[in-house]
């Protein structure tokens, strides 16, 4: 659009789809690797993947904190979640 927001910047994580189904994820029915968009100016700070995941997200009064973290559901049991380092974290500081 025609909206500039460079004096105000808007920050947002973009996680990826919110599940895979039985094929697999997206980009096995599209038969292309995930890529970042080329329609969004933004920074990218860890590559696209495609692994199973969640992400924690902390909302504090001066800042948000973004854990994200890999599990597969395929090699990886259920209690493995329990023990999960995060393998990339981001601060944000709250306008």
């Amino acid at each position: 659009g025609n909206l500039d927001f460079s004096d105000n910047p808007i920050t947002n994580i973009l996680c990826g789809p919110v599940s895979t189904s039985i094929r697999g994820f997206p980009s096995v029915v599209r038969g292309v690797r995930p890529a970042p968009s080329q329609y969004l100016n933004f920074q990218e700070q860890v590559p696209p993947f495609e692994e199973h995941g969640f992400s924690i997200v902390d909302f504090e009064r001066d800042r948000i904190v973004a854990k994200l973290f890999k599990w597969d559901v395929n090699s990886q049991p259920v209690d493995a979640i329990d023990t999960l380092e995060p393998y990339y974290t981001v601060e944000l500081d709250r306008p």
